[in-house]
This record gives C-alpha cells, structure tokens and sequence, in this order.
C-alpha cells in the first residue's frame, strides 16, 4: 500500500504526463487518461515514443508527419481519432485540399472505407468553423452526425 506521499507524487507525475501530451498534440485522447490511472509507466514510454515520431523536428515537416497520421487513422478507421488529427494538420498548416489528396493516396491502396470515413471526419470538422454552412460549400444540406458517448 502507498503513502499519501507517494499517491501525491504518483498523480503529480500523472497529471505533467498528461499535459505535456495534450500541449504536443493539441488534445487529450480520451483513453490516455484511463492510461494514467492503470499503467503509468506504459503511458510515459508511449508518450516518448510519440515525441519521437509525431513531434520532434526531422527530416519531413510536422504538417507532413501529421498528413502520414492523418491516412493511418483513416485506414484504420478511427473516426474521433482521425477528426483530432484531421484538427491538428489544419493547426499545422494543412489545407482541406492536401487532407483530401492524402485520403485519395490512401485509399487507392486501402479501400473505399478509409476515402469515405476520411472525407466524413474532415466534412464535419471543418463544419465546426462553420457551423451554419453546408458542407464542404457543396449546397447540400448539413449532415447530422451522431454525439459519441463519453
């Protein structure tokens, strides 16, 4: 059984995890608290390991390390995974035309599914900056999407 000290220290080291992801990122994922409560130490390794891929400077761009995630969550059809990452390309710099020719890219290789479900992720996030246009200014009505339960 732990202290009271060592639980302090424990949710101390906890919370610095979680928020220096959510400043590289840009968001929190939903899961990545549940990951802090039951294994600590997996999150931290995890978190390194996304420095080193997603954020670190490199040889490639972040926008363009950020399209590369952007096709490999729309493979593997993640929908609130994709928009958050859909989210952080366009902070990066991305523009609707690039995230669609990436989706275009991947589908080629992967299926319709990863064209369709990107497509979907990115109609509706570039709906919340304009939440009274239709999307993708294609004079279609606006399609109602499903709230996911938290």
């Amino acid at each position: 059984m732990s202290t009271p000290r060592e639980r302090k220290n424990q949710a101390q080291r906890r919370e610095a995890i979680v928020q220096r992801g959510e400043q590289r990122r840009g968001f929190v994922p939903y899961w990545l608290r549940l990951m802090a409560e039951v294994d600590l130490d997996f999150l931290d390794a995890y978190e390194r390991i996304y420095e080193l891929t997603a954020v670190r400077e490199g040889a490639l761009p972040a926008k363009f390390r950020e399209l590369i995630v952007v096709a490999a969550v729309a493979i593997g059809g993640y929908g609130p995974g994709l928009k958050d990452h859909i989210r952080r390309a366009l902070r990066l710099g991305a523009t609707k035309e690039e995230i669609v020719e990436v989706l275009q890219s991947a589908y080629f290789h992967t299926g319709a599914l990863t064209l369709v479900h990107g497509m979907i992720a990115l109609i509706d996030v570039l709906k919340e900056d304009e939440p009274q246009s239709s999307p993708a200014g294609t004079g279609a009505p606006a399609r109602k999407t499903r709230r996911r339960k938290s």
